[in-house]
């Protein structure tokens, strides 16, 4: 066997010879591995893997069978070239690890992209055992067995391996030994294979072939010396007999009384041979131990060249903060010093103005105690100080007239009159003849108002503002900062020179008569400023009022507000409807058909959408262009909705802009929603991507007017702050053509209120503050605008996404009260009633508060049945909570209305939900609820049933 060849002396046939790494048994007679040469090329394509697939893309798509990619091993996570076999679901695939043999499933996500550079072919071949085969008959259990037995034979051994031929499938035909054990026989002992009838047949008629026969692997000289006493030789001959089998006994016992007649000396060569295979499969194995370890300690070298580079770098930066440490060190004793000098200047400085200040303090306080005297003994002699003056500053530049304003006045009054005239007018005739008469005097009052504002412009209105400014009384004066930085000195002198003067002029003797003077003249000049003062406000006001009249009505002195905008659209809703009406019909009588093309009934639902989201886009351009006409009708033209009333701008108006004529029901392909409301229609349907409820009521035309109007109230609330307002809004009214029936569009936000959410995964305590913090900012909105909700409970409460609360709308056909003694009205066993309404008393913005304490305290305690005092309040003295929220929640839930806080009170506090400390209730609860429990949860028929209610208000 030199070189890797055997030569078969009776049939003369080259075998190839070589050691190969078992790497995965298939099969009890089928194995993988890989020659020993390519050990070296395993170790080098596993290293690039490992800096290459990290950083690889990943497959996209399906991986293509001819492909070779980067696979995850899941047995050692480290990365192997694997090729695609078999697609197991859109999201598996069955891949085999080229290099080695195995397979496994994978995910697509631990499969990458690799270069081209590594698109080359296996580096395992495939291996079978020459002359065997699996027993028809056996099962799992013998055929797992023999497996495992093939496996601790050939695994991670070197073996010496003869090629015969090559089977259909490409698998190598072979002899396998493995330390010094014939593979095969040993195989076939254990009973996991047996002899393939075929191959003994063209075994021992000497076919001469690539599959020679398993008796001319041997060299025939070493038949020769058996007989001599080479028990070894003799021992390996007789192995291979009972492998052969009992049927190949004569031929073997044939050509031993051949091999008889042969040479001695060629048992040694035989000997030698066998010697020359162990002492390969040695060096093989040591080279493949010594490959190992070179790649170990290459590995080793990169680790410690790169921790040499690191310790370099902190080295140098060590060294580099040293340097700037040194040089802050020096800068700030420098700071020291330079501030201990600053200090003791100061401290200088301070030493002799203490002196300074002192003695002018004691001079200037005895003329001030002296002037203290005078001034209770003369306490009206200062007005005639400097009067003279002030008399013909303020006579010299009086304004006391614009001549133009009362031309002004006048026609602001018959415009006003005109255009009240106009709104209560109800008459189309009537209307012609008032707009006539309007427009000559916003024409008049156009005019004047120019005329004033160019009057005003040429007086000097803001100098004697100013000079106002100087003798009012009731202002005080104020250092400026050029007066501060004159120092103390300079104050204190000015102080004084003041407090001289007032007491020269004081002490100086006057007659009564001349008191009387002054006292008149200061009379008459105070009462002549407050008239300026009241006139130049009034000239101000009303020339601000003048130049935005001016600017908005100049657009409308020759043109005329048109409606055709809007009926454009009317009409362009009118007839999308037409086409969607057409659209349904024909999907329903296709779907009555029973049989039809599902590509023409996807493409017939796609044009259904398109429509609808096109219809509602009409609408929104509507509802813009309402709200164009509703500032031009407030402001300057009332008469439009009677000359228009096609238009239905007065029903928009009354509805702030809710009410809408062109949303039909039937128009949206609503979803019933039972389970949600079993007292009144409630559906679900979608307008681009936007899930939405339809809520129908049941109205006349007095509950409408009333409904409307509660619910324009409720949109005005939101539309303040909008988003940030904490209220969920109200998209569309709109009444039902066959049935006197009006429905209110919200959105939808299916499993979010609060009573879903604790019967499924509660909100930890977190969660609850922000959620409660949003419902406080919500009833806030409302109270503000002096709404009651009425029906603040636990299916009417969102927590959106779990950290975002928002407050529901309500029935706007009840009163406050009537929602508010409504049966769902309870949070679990804990009754949201307050004690006043159950006592007959109407609902107050306190009502709520309760509620809302109530609803607090049950998402922090949501496993426990309260105790209920006798006035009809919960009982909290014996539950474990902070002192903050136990402080808060008695203010919120205590027996008097008045003694409740408002809820702008709760928000503005510093304690206001802020309690740190998760309850361990609610952490138990989440961790406990798994995502099975909460499916289960939330489509069970008590839980349906608990869900009445939401969104029914």
């Amino acid at each position: 066997m030199d070189d890797g060849k055997e030569m078969n002396v009776s049939e003369a046939i080259v075998l190839k010879v070589e050691d190969v790494m078992g790497s995965h048994i298939e099969d009890p007679v089928t194995f993988w591995g890989q020659t020993i040469e390519l050990i070296e090329d395993l170790l080098k394509l596993s290293t690039a893997l490992t800096e290459i697939c990290p950083f690889a893309a990943k497959v996209f798509g399906d991986p293509a069978p001819e492909k070779i990619y980067g696979g995850l091993y899941s047995e050692d996570q480290c990365w192997y070239r694997c090729k695609l076999k078999k697609m197991m679901t859109n999201e598996k695939c069955l891949m085999t690890y080229v290099d080695y043999g195995n397979s496994e499933t994978l995910k697509k996500s631990c499969i990458v992209e690799l270069p081209e550079d590594l698109q080359y072919p296996g580096l395992a071949s495939r291996f079978r055992l020459w002359g065997l085969q699996i027993p028809t008959n056996q099962d799992v259990t013998p055929f797992d067995q023999g497996r495992r037995f093939l496996a601790s034979l050939i695994n991670d051994k070197i073996i010496r391996v003869s090629h015969r031929d090559t089977a259909q499938d490409g698998a190598f035909l072979v002899n396998a030994q493995s330390d010094a054990l014939d593979v095969g026989q040993e195989v076939i002992e254990k009973g996991f294979a047996e002899k393939c009838k075929a191959a003994s047949i063209l075994n021992y008629e000497g076919i001469k072939s690539n599959s020679a026969p398993l008796i001319s692997g041997w060299n025939a000289e070493g038949f020769q010396g058996l007989n001599c006493g080479s028990q070894r030789v003799k021992s390996m001959l007789d192995s291979t007999n009972d492998q052969l089998g009992n049927g190949l006994k004569g031929r073997v016992d044939a050509v031993e009384h051949k091999n008889r007649h042969l040479k001695m000396d060629q048992e040694n060569s035989l000997l030698r041979a066998l010697e020359r295979k162990t002492t390969i499969q040695c060096r093989s194995g040591q080279k493949l131990n010594m490959i190992k370890m070179q790649h170990d300690q290459r590995l080793l070298e990169d680790q410690n060249e790169k921790l040499r580079a690191k310790n370099n770098n902190y080295l140098q930066n060590c060294h580099l903060l040293e340097g700037q440490l040194k040089q802050q060190q020096l800068e700030l004793k420098k700071m020291e010093e330079e501030l201990k000098q600053h200090q003791e200047a100061e401290f200088k400085l301070a030493d002799e103005l203490k002196h300074a200040v002192e003695m002018k303090l004691k001079c200037l306080t005895s003329k001030v105690e002296k002037l203290r005297q005078v001034r209770s003994e003369f306490n009206e002699n200062h007005f005639g100080d400097d009067l003279s003056e002030a008399v013909k500053v303020i006579t010299e530049g009086c304004l006391c007239a614009v001549h133009s304003m009362k031309d002004l006045e006048s026609a602001w009054n018959e415009y006003n009159s005109a255009q009240e005239t106009l709104q209560t007018c109800k008459s189309v005739d009537d209307v012609r003849s008032l707009m006539d008469k309007r427009n000559e005097m916003r024409s008049t009052l156009y005019a004047a108002a120019e005329e004033f504002i160019s009057e005003v412009d040429k007086l000097p209105i803001e100098d004697r503002v100013n000079v106002l400014k100087f003798f009012d009384l009731n202002s005080s004066a104020s250092l400026s900062s050029i007066e501060v930085i004159g120092g103390a000195d300079v104050l204190l002198n000015q102080a004084e020179h003041d407090v001289c003067k007032e007491l020269e002029i004081s002490t100086a003797q006057r007659d009564e008569a001349d008191m009387k003077i002054i006292r008149s003249a200061f009379i008459k000049l105070m009462k002549k400023i407050n008239e300026e003062q009241d006139f130049l406000l009034v000239v101000q006001n009303k020339y601000a009022a003048s130049i935005q009249f001016k600017e908005q009505v100049g657009q409308w002195l020759n043109t005329y507000p048109s409606v055709g905008d809007l009926l454009s659209i009317k009409r362009s809703v009118k007839n999308l409807k037409a086409q969607l009406r057409w659209k349904l019909v024909e999907k329903n009588n296709l779907e009555d058909l029973g049989s039809y093309d599902e590509v023409k009934m996807q493409g017939m639902k796609e044009e259904i959408r398109r429509l609808r989201d096109n219809i509602y886009e009409e609408i929104c351009c509507e509802q813009r262009e309402y709200e164009r006409l509703d500032n031009v009708v407030r402001n300057w033209f009332p008469e439009l909705p009677v000359l228009h009333p096609e238009a239905a701008i007065k029903t928009y108006m009354q509805s702030a802009g809710l009410f809408t004529d062109s949303l039909e029901r039937d128009l949206f392909d609503p979803e019933p929603m039972r389970e949600l409301s079993s007292k009144r229609p409630l559906v679900c349907s979608e307008i681009k991507s936007q899930r939405i409820l339809l809520k129908g009521y049941s109205v006349d035309t007095a509950t409408e007017a009333k409904m409307i109007e509660r619910a324009a109230k409720y949109h005005q609330a939101w539309s303040v702050l909008k988003e940030e307002s904490g209220l969920l809004p109200i998209l569309y009214l709109f009444a039902c053509k066959s049935e006197p029936v009006t429905y209110v569009m919200v959105p939808f936000y299916p499993g979010w209120c609060l009573k879903t959410l604790q019967a499924t995964n509660p909100l930890i305590s977190v969660e609850v503050t922000k959620v409660m913090k949003g419902v406080a900012v919500g009833l806030q909105t409302l109270h503000n605008s002096n709404i009651v909700h009425g029906a603040l409970h636990a299916h009417n409460v969102f927590a959106v996404n779990r950290e975002h609360g928002i407050v529901g709308d309500f029935d706007f056909t009840k009163t406050a009260d009537q929602r508010n003694i409504a049966s769902w009205m309870v949070a679990d066993k804990l009754d949201l009633v307050a004690p006043e309404v159950r006592n007959g008393q109407s609902a107050v913005p306190a009502t709520d508060v309760f509620a809302y304490g109530c609803l607090l305290l049950w998402l922090k305690f949501p496993k426990n049945d309260f105790t209920i005092n006798p006035d009809g309040t919960p009982d909290v003295s014996e539950l474990s909570m902070d002192p903050k929220l136990l402080s808060l929640v008695s203010r919120l839930i205590c027996f008097k209305p008045n003694d409740r806080l408002r809820i702008d009170q709760m928000l503005k506090e510093d304690c206001c939900l802020e309690i740190k400390t998760p309850d361990p209730i609610h952490e138990e609860t989440k961790a406990s609820a798994s995502d099975e429990t909460i499916v289960t949860n939330v489509f069970a028929d008590e839980t349906k049933s608990e869900l009445l209610g939401e969104y029914s208000t």
